[in-house]
């Protein structure tokens, strides 16, 4: 088994679940933070907290749309696949 195999292999069997698991938990984070944020409606706090984790949850889906897109366009650039 040659390096690039080896590689593909580890993408394919942990790295792509891995990402797709933690895109998964922020979108579950994302919905949290609207449900909070609609049932607080009448506290500030309580919107509050919603938008925050609202945000975090978006910005946990970014990163990790990122990072699938830089680890794809590494093994399109390096190992043509």
């Amino acid at each position: 088994m040659d390096a690039s195999a080896l590689v593909q292999k580890i993408a394919v069997t942990f790295v792509n679940p891995l990402i797709t698991l933690l895109v998964a938990g922020g979108v579950l984070l994302f919905l949290f933070g609207v449900v909070e944020f609609i049932q607080g409606a009448e506290s500030d706090t309580a919107r509050d907290k919603g938008k925050q984790h609202m945000l975090w949850g978006l910005i946990g889906i970014f990163i990790m749309v990122s990072a699938f897109a830089i680890l794809k366009l590494f093994s399109k650039t390096i190992w043509g696949q």
